[in-house]
Formats: C-alpha cells, structure tokens, sequence
C-alpha cells in the first residue's frame, strides 16, 4: 500500500470526526500519487510482505604489490565476510599506489572504497604516501596497512589509519581487525531490531505506515518491507531514534529524509508528500525546527 493508498483509505474514516477533509484533499490533488502507487508496492513475495532490505555492499580495496598476498586477503574477508555477516563485500585488488590514486581519482563519493588494505612497503609510491593522497579526497573510508613491521606506527597515525596487519598474515589477528570494522559500523548505522527479525539501518527508512495489523516500511531504495505486528510493538523498536517522528495517526516520517517543510505536510528527499495532521501539527513542527538547530550546531549543511 503506498502513502497515497494509505491516506485514501485510513484518513477518510477520521476526516469528518476531526475536520480534516479539507487538508486531505488538499494534499492528494498536489501529488501525482498514480506515479508513486506503483513505485511504492512492496517487493518480495506474492502480497508484497517479507521484503528484506538490501544494504549496500561494503567496498574493500587491497592494495600490494604481492599477487599472492593480495589473493589470500581476498580469500580470507570474503570468508570472514560470509561467516560473520552473510554479506559478500565488492573487492578491488589493486597492485600499486599509482594504480589506486588512478582509480580514486574517477571515482564519484558514493563509489569510495569503505575499507582500504595498504601495503606499506611498495615501489615508487609507498603506502603511506598513498595513504595521504587518499585522505585529501576521502577523510572517512578505514585504511588498514599491511607490513613487515611497525616502525611505521607514527606514520599511520598522521592519515587516521584504522589498523595494521603484519605479514605473514595471522587468521585470529585478521578476524579481530574485521570485527572491529563491523561493531563500528553497526554504531554507525544506527540499526532497527524489527520484531520479525530483520534489521535495517534507520538511514534507510523514508516513513513508515501501519494499516491492518501490518506495518509497512518504506526504503530509499524502493525495496518496501511490510510486516505484521501490532503498531506498539513496532514503536518500541524505534523509541531510541529521536529522528523518527508521528507525524500523523499510525505514521512515522524520519526527519533525515525531510527535504522541507510546505504548510501542513512534510517535502521528502525523493518528491513524496507526506501530510502532517492537524492536531499534532505543532509537535512535529517544533521537533523538526529542533532537529535542524541540532545539525546547525553540529557544522552540517541543511
């Protein structure tokens, strides 16, 4: 059910009790809600439900000079990979710093590597010096240096490096490394324990509606998830996230996907209208100027 199917038929049954026809009808006419009917359907199984959202795959760069070295860490994090995630990460094997400033330099931002195993002993271009190069076009991805020693270890703190591994490689040493990476991104994510089992990163969310005894989620992504529990059960996995507001009966908006405010309902960053009721009208609109003063404070463009 998209937005416009819910508001058609769940709106209507509270319009007259609580004067809101006029708003309602308002908003449907100034969105052309036939185009995002079909866009909006939840994917998956026969009636739409079970949908699980697809994250992005993790973007890992291995960096060495060392064919063999370079195939034995592909091994192991994909394996890692598999048995601690059940993801299978997009690797890059790259056999010199030239080679990945190269492929750095046409990359567009949503392309950057996540994770980048350095080499530190390379010719010509060392991997501290490709380590710096990196940082003056990506401040965030984890740069892990591979050596033969840690006579380095003062370097890697001027680029932010996440960890080092020594060679030869030690399995348990390597595991450890990953699963520092994964804890950090999870808290990174900010991870939604559904009631069914699933978990999705809050950034993924747009809103969400409850209609039926079924919850549905709508994604960025356009991969739905719908579920069935009660409404209470699905708010008390989101209590945590001060970002996810009611913004209307049996509605949640998440404020990060907000791309304005215009009269008495909420602009997405997709195009999508969502309305905002009356009654609660004054809450939402404090909560949001709140969450913007917030990201002001924090030195984020809004």
């Amino acid at each position: 059910m998209s937005i416009s199917d819910f508001f058609l038929k769940n709106v209507s049954l509270h319009c007259y009790k609580e004067n809101k026809f006029d708003i309602i009808i308002k908003q449907i006419k100034t969105t052309n809600y036939n185009e995002l009917k079909g866009r909006n359907r939840c994917k998956g199984s026969k009636h739409g439900k079970n949908n699980t959202y697809k994250e992005k795959q993790m973007r890992i760069a291995i960096v060495d000079d060392n064919e063999e070295d370079r195939k034995y860490l592909t091994k192991e994090i994909t394996e890692i990979f598999s048995e601690k995630t059940k993801e299978n990460p997009q690797i890059t094997q790259l056999s010199s710093g030239e080679e990945f400033v190269k492929v750095l330099s046409v990359s567009e931002p949503g392309e950057f590597f996540d994770i980048v195993f350095l080499d530190i002993y390379m010719k010509e271009l060392t991997g501290i010096d490709t380590a710096k190069k990196l940082r003056q076009i990506d401040k965030v991805a984890k740069i892990i240096f591979i050596t033969t020693s840690n006579e380095f270890a003062s370097e890697s703190y001027e680029v932010q490096a996440h960890d080092y591994l020594i060679k030869p490689f030690n399995k348990a040493r390597m595991l450890k490394t990953m699963e520092r990476i994964f804890e950090d991104d999870r808290k990174k994510k900010k991870l939604i324990d559904l009631p069914d089992g699933q978990v999705i990163p809050v950034d993924s969310i747009l809103y969400t509606t409850f209609s039926g005894h079924y919850v549905t989620i709508y994604c960025i992504d356009g991969n739905n998830i719908q579920l069935r529990c009660t409404q209470q059960n699905f708010e008390k996995c989101t209590d945590e996230h001060r970002e996810l507001i009611q913004c209307f009966k049996g509605v949640l908006v998440n404020l990060t996907k907000v791309d304005g405010l215009e009269d008495d309902r909420f602009k997405m960053i997709n195009g999508e209208y969502v309305p905002i009721s009356r009654r609660k009208y004054a809450e939402v609109k404090k909560s949001y100027t709140d969450y913007l003063i917030e990201r002001l404070r924090q030195g984020e463009d809004i």
